[in-house]
């Protein structure tokens, strides 16, 4: 439980909808960075709190997280840094954090797609019939996302996980 506790229980000692928004913010801060929330006495909040002042704010994510436009990782990371504020009062309420975890899907199913119609367009363009490929090539066509937008960047791969909505 080490680090997943919200700051100002040690103060009330009391566990609100804010203490669970808390512990969902330190979750999705070791989802992007593949860290422990405690570990060799270093505070992952803090931590990704200085990297996002310093505007190196990619630099503390797991590069194994796999590639996702710049743009959702941002709005991800802003997200969890809302929830794990030490006051409540900064932090969103928890259907604040699902409409926003649902607008972050929307951006990755509509990068998803535009990804996808650029390239059914590059296949029926190409003049040549011999050069037309079956449908399944669509998905192995090079999609390479790119991070590197944002200082302390370097994500880049060529697969995009799919995402399906509720």
């Amino acid at each position: 439980m080490q680090g997943y506790l919200d700051p100002e229980y040690f103060l009330t000692h009391k566990l609100t909808e804010k203490s669970d928004v808390y512990s969902l913010g330190v979750v999705f801060l070791e989802l992007l960075s593949g860290r422990q929330p405690i570990s060799h006495g270093r505070n992952l909040v803090r931590e990704v709190n200085m990297a996002c002042q310093s505007g190196m704010m990619f630099s503390i994510i797991d590069e194994s997280m796999g590639p996702y436009p710049s743009e959702c990782i941002k709005k991800f990371m802003q997200l969890a840094i809302m929830c794990s504020q030490n006051e409540m009062k900064g932090r969103p309420s928890m259907l604040e954090v699902v409409r926003e975890l649902e607008n972050i899907s929307s951006a990755l199913l509509e990068c998803d797609n535009t990804t996808l119609e650029l390239n059914l367009n590059t296949i029926t363009s190409e003049s040549s019939p011999s050069a037309s490929a079956p449908s399944s090539s669509i998905y192995s066509k090079t999609r390479t996302y790119v991070s590197n937008n944002l200082p302390g960047s370097n994500l880049v791969s060529d697969f995009f996980p799919t995402i399906n909505p509720r």
